[in-house]
């Protein structure tokens, strides 16, 4: 048997290794953002649930690496974006702190968040950011493919062939006020 600090960085060792246990998004964000923004316009009910403009709400981790790196990256890529328009609606985005669920409500309120992008490190979080979701119809998305198995609507994965395949939630994207074309349901991978 191993010293216990040895064991301990072992344990570690094998926990990073399994696949999906440390939410590994598959495909990078500049991939990521441009399908999210097309999937949205496939959304019968997105342009009266935006109103005024499309807001992302990047939710992040603060602490966990791979979290503030997909927050950063999601942000560059926006920034890029800032005089693009989908249906006539603007795209705008407000970065997201996860501290507690009271602070969030308040910043999502503020903020007038109708998408959520929720990257990796927040598996322990996803049933509060899927109830306010629910309750505001925020659309959810997500670069993690587990986190579509777990409840987000939309997520970006990875085909074995490397390219993209877009993931649908389809009990949580109508629970959020979705309404996503039969188009779009065809060449998606769809969770019932």
């Amino acid at each position: 048997m191993p010293p216990p600090r040895l064991y301990g960085w072992l344990v570690l060792g094998f926990l990073l290794a399994v696949p999906g246990s440390a939410q590994t998004m598959p495909m990078p964000v500049d991939i990521q953002l441009p399908l999210f923004l097309k999937i949205l316009t496939y959304d019968r009910s997105f342009q009266f649930k935006a109103r005024s403009a499309i807001t992302i709400g990047i939710v992040y981790l603060p602490g966990d690496p791979a979290s503030v790196k997909a927050k950063d990256e999601m942000v560059s890529n926006l920034k890029r974006l800032s005089d693009t328009t989908i249906k006539n609606l603007p795209i705008k985005y407000v970065v997201l702190e996860f501290r507690d669920v009271a602070s969030l409500d308040k910043a999502v309120k503020a903020g007038k968040v109708n998408v959520f992008y929720v990257g990796p490190g927040l598996g322990d979080q996803l049933p509060h950011l899927l109830k306010m979701a629910r309750s505001y119809a925020i659309t959810t998305a997500t670069g993690v493919p587990e986190f579509v198995q777990r409840g987000i609507a939309v997520g970006i994965g990875m085909k074995a062939d490397k390219k993209p395949d877009i993931l649908i939630n389809l009990p949580s994207s109508r629970s959020e006020g979705s309404e996503f074309d039969a188009s779009l349901l065809r060449i998606a991978t769809v969770v019932k």
